[in-house]
């Protein structure tokens, strides 16, 4: 029985049809089955007036079509796979390569060769009509924004939250960071020290990622914090697959589309501020009302820091503290603590104010030293190491009873049987109507992920399982652990940090603890 990988996808001026495909779904298995083939898989794509590389499920099909898994790839017609005649001869080079037959269930009829000429036209044709239709869309936008009645914004924001169509309310916990930055920034702060700050204050982008120096400028600089919204900046050119700028004269400018985090005079202080900073002038900081009550205490005395010398060393050059920063060795990561002045200006040059000569600190001799000087003050002795030891053992040993791998194994191999009857389910539901093709798409992707997590898991497990099945085993290997990466003295040696002010690094060598 010949294998056949069926791919669905709805038109764009199919879309506002209920349950459209649904519907496609269904009547191209039940063709399928007519035929007699079996359904190796079904390729649903939920999006519409996506270009090829960004629809998922087509990606999938291409990856299936090499790896043996199907014989045959069923569409309804050409343009529901592509509108581009160059991505319509990428998909036939593959599908020759791997010995595929393409059927068009709407003409009842395989792909040949003979077939080239008339499949090209109707590619362009279609090409040129997803054309048409993108500039219509995109005059519809521009009409909407010009009018001030919508702002078309897809992407999220940090600093609001979108409760509904066009309306967006300020996410305190992120403005509060994005504040932050304003206050840092009329300090005289650089983007790089404001990047460090607030990622040691717990901000995070959208996807938890770090807030990188040059994204915090782009959000300082941006006129969106006082709610002012710029669009129409690029355009997405058909041909070229690619954005282009837009002439300043044909941007569009919505004033109060969003609501301020700062006011508009005090941005453009702040503005001030960093532009004079950039020119390596003074920046004098002006002495108008903040947007930040004054009672406020400084971010860069805030405690509750990641790294345990954060806020700890302090420069004897220039006063200023040092920051962490990692490369990337053959041994693996390596972090060195710097001064700011020297992240800010480099080594100081005769006749600069800006940097500093002062020494790097590499983390794992810091540690070290440091271990040696504060246990020296709170020494504790063989026996009592040991005591701790056993304590720290004794909650391990509860640990491993409680939670074995061979009892976890099962438990998520039927969590995973669970979901991928959950996932059949949702299919069935879709194609009898039962739901509709967003509340699909919603649900699978959430299942997908968590199977995919769930794989990940149980390969994990299996993979260390074949050394650590013995429980004695797997105490002793713990216990070396323990010993050899002096978990007890890291432990003490972090709690006695906190009871030190300052350490100041002096350029010959020493550190004087405070």
């Amino acid at each position: 029985m010949e294998r056949v990988g069926i791919y669905n996808r709805c038109s764009t001026e199919e879309e506002s049809q209920r349950n459209a495909l649904a519907s496609q779904a269904l009547e191209s298995r039940e063709i399928a089955q007519k035929m007699g083939w079996h359904i190796a898989e079904q390729y649903i794509e939920s999006q519409t007036g996506t270009v090829a590389y960004k629809r998922n499920e087509y990606q999938r099909l291409l990856e299936d079509m090499g790896k043996d898994k199907l014989d045959i790839v069923m569409i309804k017609s050409i343009d529901r796979l592509m509108r581009s005649a160059r991505d319509w001869y990428f998909f036939l080079s593959r599908l020759t390569e791997n010995n595929l037959r393409l059927y068009i269930y709407i003409e009842g009829k395989f792909y040949t060769p003979e077939d080239n000429l008339i499949s090209g036209i109707k590619a362009i044709l279609a090409e040129d009509f997803s054309r048409e239709l993108s500039k219509k869309i995109r005059n519809a936008h521009r009409r909407r924004q010009e009018k001030k009645s919508g702002c078309n914004i897809t992407c999220e924001m940090f600093g609001w939250d979108k409760v509904a169509k066009d309306t967006y309310v300020i996410n305190e916990q992120e403005a509060e960071y994005y504040r932050t930055a304003f206050l840092l920034a009329k300090e005289g702060k650089g983007f790089y020290t404001i990047s460090n700050v607030l990622y040691e204050m717990g901000a995070r982008g959208r996807s938890g990622q770090r807030i990188s120096q040059a994204q915090w400028r782009k959000m300082l600089y941006s006129p969106r914090a006082h709610g002012t919204m710029v669009l129409n900046m690029r355009s997405y050119n058909f041909d070229t697959k690619r954005y282009e700028k837009v002439p300043e004269s044909d941007w569009i400018i919505m004033e109060h589309a969003l609501p301020a985090i700062v006011p508009e005079k005090y941005q453009q202080e702040v503005i001030a501020v960093m532009k004079r900073r950039a020119e390596s002038l003074p920046a004098q900081v002006t002495q108008t009302q903040p947007a930040v009550p004054d009672n406020r205490q400084s971010p860069l005395h805030a405690k509750g820091y990641k790294y345990d010398f954060t806020r700890k060393l302090i420069c004897a050059e220039c006063g200023r503290y040092y920051y962490r920063t990692c490369y990337n060795t053959k041994a693996g990561k390596k972090a060195v603590w710097k001064c700011s002045a020297f992240l800010e200006g480099g080594r100081k040059k005769k006749g600069q104010k800006a940097g500093c000569n002062n020494r790097h600190l590499p983390e794992e001799e810091l540690y070290c030293y440091m271990e040696k000087e504060l246990l020296k003050r709170y020494e504790i002795s063989g026996k009592e190491k040991e005591c701790l030891q056993g304590e720290l053992m004794n909650a391990v040993r509860k640990s491993l009873k409680a939670e074995d791998d061979e009892g976890m194994l099962l438990k998520l191999l039927k969590e995973q049987k669970k979901l991928e009857g959950k996932k059949e389910m949702l299919m069935e539901k879709l194609l009898k109507g039962v739901i509709e093709d967003e509340d699909y798409e919603k649900y699978s992707k959430n299942l997908t992920e968590r199977i995919c997590r769930l794989k990940e898991k149980i390969g994990g497990i299996k993979q260390e399982k074949e050394p650590y099945n013995n429980y004695e085993m797997r105490l002793s290997k713990i216990k070396e652990a323990v010993i050899e990466g002096k978990i007890i003295e890291k432990a003490l040696l972090k709690e006695t940090l906190k009871k030190v002010s300052g350490i100041e690094v002096h350029k010959e060598g020493s550190l004087t603890i405070m």
